[in-house]
């Protein structure tokens, strides 16, 4: 009788750590959603969005001579940290002319499902047109979407199944100075 108890709670014990990850793709559509998709034209303006979100730079503080010159050539990336774990990440590229870089924003995040993943996508992210890639691995998901109305953006999404359960979100997009 007590070894039926004990089984029983050493299942109890197992169903509560498997019911206990979390599943971050909410998270990283969320962050997604504040850094990159507002098309940010400027690498003071990531940096900014980026912190106020909980991200620590991996490097120094933007400046201003830093967006400052015939043309921009920056990297900007964070890491964001929770519990004392790092959780996730982003980047955002910027280069080309000081009025219109070309910018690439990322973010991504551990933990995150792939089957729910695209879901959220298309729904927070109002994307359409999902269009899956081929991969060379069966533990790899890609896939795009269009997203905004008319302006032929493109999100893409790379997703892990396995474990740490690492994905991304980017989108490349020209920045206009407002």
């Amino acid at each position: 009788m007590v070894r039926f108890a004990l089984a029983g709670f050493a299942l109890l014990a197992l169903a509560g750590a498997a019911g206990a990850e979390e599943d971050n793709g909410a998270l990283l559509v969320d962050l997604f959603a504040k850094v990159c998709a507002p098309k940010p034209a400027r690498p003071s303006q990531v940096e900014r969005i980026a912190t106020g979100l909980g991200f620590v730079s991996d490097g120094g503080p933007i400046t201003a001579e830093m967006e400052r010159g015939p043309k921009i050539d920056l990297l900007y990336s964070a890491k964001l940290i929770r519990r004392g774990e790092r959780i996730g990440s982003m980047t955002a590229y910027f280069a080309g002319p000081d009025d219109a870089p070309s910018v690439s924003c990322s973010v991504s995040a551990v933990g995150v499902s792939t089957e729910t993943l695209p879901g959220l996508i298309e729904t927070s992210l109002k994307a359409r047109e999902r269009a899956d890639k081929p991969s060379n691995d069966d533990n790899h998901r890609l896939a795009s979407w269009r997203v905004g109305a008319g302006s032929g953006d493109t999100l893409d999404m790379s997703a892990w199944r396995t474990s740490p359960h690492r994905a991304s979100i980017s989108i490349s997009y020209y920045a206009l100075k407002r």
